[in-house]
């Protein structure tokens, strides 16, 4: 199994247009060896896996932390394939110092789409986490997580990720009226490195396996 910094989990539900309430547990997390350095993608892309119901939030209470993660495709809701998280073995914890009121951006990635006949959508896609905001609530545990679209930034703008950035966001109003922040420019500021962060390799857990739905 593959090394993963597992930032966030959280939980929750949604009613569908249909009527059906979905419930929901999200894990927020990087493969450690995915680092990326080409014309599309700089450093790491933050991934959302919904792992209900195999595992819950109880299953994460060392996030933000490191584990060896094992996936096993399935179809989802929408008939896609998709990776299914069948095993967790808790490695180490993950401790991302702060750097003043600054942002740990992971990485960025290039997206150019055509969303209807002569018109296209073209931006860079920034994955960040701010080292001050560990919240470990019902619903939420781990880093709060800053994810947006920039675009007039040019991908090449990133290639020193992961590093501090100075985020500037902006207050928009989201899902069911509640606000949130999304940044519209980003500034490098410090270098970073995961193996600077405190990573004991001493700390070891037992395993958590789960047997997927047939």
């Amino acid at each position: 199994m593959d090394k993963y910094a597992v930032v966030a989990v959280e939980s929750g539900s949604y009613t569908t247009r249909s009527g059906e309430e979905v419930n929901f547990t999200k894990m927020h997390y990087f493969n450690l060896k995915d680092k990326y350095n080409s014309s599309s993608q700089k450093g790491f892309v933050l991934l959302t896996n919904d792992i209900y119901p195999n595992f819950s939030m109880s299953d994460f209470s060392a996030v933000p932390g490191i584990y060896n993660l094992g996936f096993r495709p399935f179809r989802n809701r929408q008939g896609k394939m998709s990776p299914r998280l069948v095993s967790l073995d808790f490695v180490s914890p993950l401790t991302i110092k702060e750097n003043k009121d600054l942002f740990l951006l992971l990485g960025a990635k290039k997206y150019n789409f055509e969303v209807e006949k002569g018109k296209t959508m073209k931006g860079i896609k920034i994955f960040a986490v701010d080292p001050l905001s560990h919240d470990d609530s019902d619903n939420y545990l781990g880093l709060q997580i800053v994810e947006g679209s920039l675009n007039n930034s040019k991908i090449d703008s990133f290639s020193q990720t992961p590093a501090y950035y100075d985020l500037q966001l902006k207050e928009i109003r989201g899902r069911n009226g509640v606000s949130v922040y999304k940044p519209i420019d980003a500034t490098f500021k410090d270098n970073y490195s995961f193996s600077n962060s405190s990573t004991p390799s001493s700390v070891t857990s037992t395993p958590v396996t789960a047997t997927p739905p047939k």
